[in-house]
């Protein structure tokens, strides 16, 4: 009587992730630090972060210790006489606008800092993503591959039987047409390896990225929280706010202007010149600035309350990852252990279509519950780890 070749359908879940098929050894596997660091040294997100940056510093320049001097030229003529006057008229910030302007931009400059670093937190948290997406459809495409196989095998034994009139025709074709509905189902988990790996491919760079089956069993989350830089881009927004409302208030103050210059006069007999000095402030009579005052406290009030608004939703988010993480872990575990006990049934099932005690059918109900509990324990691996991706986005975790 023809006999099944033993597949172990028992190994553990951790040996089943880390068969890798030999053409893929072959390449260079990428774990996840190297995923993330070849993204990050991508072109383009250097320099646009450094770009920011540079804007961000511009800002600081921009508002200097003075307003720029005034070149004055005057003329006038009365009597026969011509006096022409040339001075510069230098306005004078006693006041310390310009001062809480600069200190306005310092912190604006703080707030890009923060929201650089937050908008690199997700980058990263995406190429997680799509690292542990790549490596759970590269486990799932080994286990319908063996699943594939042990139906191949099957319907070898079976077609043997059937010529040696062990067994009826019917145990052929009921495990053929299991073997081509597993065969559809295998070329589509080789779609699934090619567009989740290709996603990794184009954020990191890396052509035809190689993951470790077992990767989604290694990704974990931050052991202390982090700091939201979103939220302190928003706190350093509010502190830039406050600098202007100041700013507006010490405008309303009057401006000193200061002047020098020479006068020429002409009376035409005889030309003098002379010193030319010029004291002045400005008076805040159409515009008196209460206005913008309001403006600016309006703007800063809005702030505190999107801030508070964001403070709210991040605490949800936080509980809401935390619960979810701890969740998927614990299914993850518990599937693990049942993929164990449906693993045997697959043995036990061979065995027993070995010695004629079982149909077909039996044994193919066996070869299915293993590559379901198979499929369960990757798909739930996949949930924890995607979950502690989610829970280190949450809690601000950095890289």
């Amino acid at each position: 009587m023809p006999k099944l070749r033993m597949h172990d359908a028992s190994i553990p879940i951790a040996i089943l992730l880390c068969a890798m098929p030999v053409a893929a050894q072959t390449q260079n596997v990428v774990d996840e630090d190297a995923a993330i660091g070849r993204a990050l040294a991508r072109e383009g997100i250097s320099a646009r972060d450094d770009a920011e940056r540079a804007a961000s510093a511009a800002e600081i320049d921009a508002i200097g210790p003075r307003d720029n001097p005034i070149v004055e030229l005057s003329r006038e003529g009365a009597g026969g006489e011509n006096e022409y006057q040339l001075g510069i008229v230098q306005p004078i910030d006693l006041n310390g606008r310009r001062g809480s302007l600069r200190d306005a931009a310092r912190a604006d400059g703080l707030a890009t800092e923060a929201e650089i670093a937050r908008r690199r937190q997700v980058f990263v948290a995406e190429v997680r993503q799509a690292y542990v997406q790549c490596a759970a459809a590269s486990a799932q495409l080994d286990v319908w591959q063996r699943y594939t196989d042990e139906l191949a095998e099957a319907e070898r034994v079976s077609t043997a039987r059937a010529e040696a009139g062990d067994t009826a025709v019917y145990d052929v074709r009921r495990v053929r047409v299991e073997r081509r509905a597993a065969e559809a189902q295998l070329a589509r988990a080789r779609g699934d390896v090619a567009a989740d790996c290709a996603a990794l491919a184009s954020l990191t760079g890396i052509a035809d990225p190689q993951v470790e089956r077992e990767a989604i069993t290694r990704v974990a989350s931050a052991a202390e929280p982090g700091e939201r830089a979103d939220l302190i881009a928003d706190e350093r927004r509010i502190e830039a706010a406050e600098y202007r409302v100041r700013a507006a208030d010490q405008a309303r103050l009057p401006q000193l202007v200061v002047g020098a210059g020479v006068l020429r006069r002409d009376d035409g007999i005889d030309t003098a010149y002379g010193p030319v000095v010029s004291v002045g402030v400005t008076v805040p009579l159409w515009n008196a600035g209460s206005a913008a005052v309001r403006r600016e406290e309006a703007r800063a009030a809005a702030l505190e309350s999107e801030l508070l608004l964001a403070r709210r939703r991040v605490e949800a988010e936080q509980n809401a990852a935390a619960a979810r993480l701890a969740a998927a872990r614990d299914a993850a575990v518990t599937a693990a252990g049942a993929r164990e006990d449906a693993g045997r049934l697959g043995t036990i099932a061979e065995t027993a279509y070995q010695a004629g005690e079982i149909g077909v059918v039996e044994l193919l109900d066996a070869y299915e519950a293993a590559r379901e509990a198979d499929l369960s324990v990757i798909a739930l691996a996949t949930d924890a780890a995607l979950a502690a991706v989610e829970y280190d986005l949450a809690i601000g975790r950095t890289y």
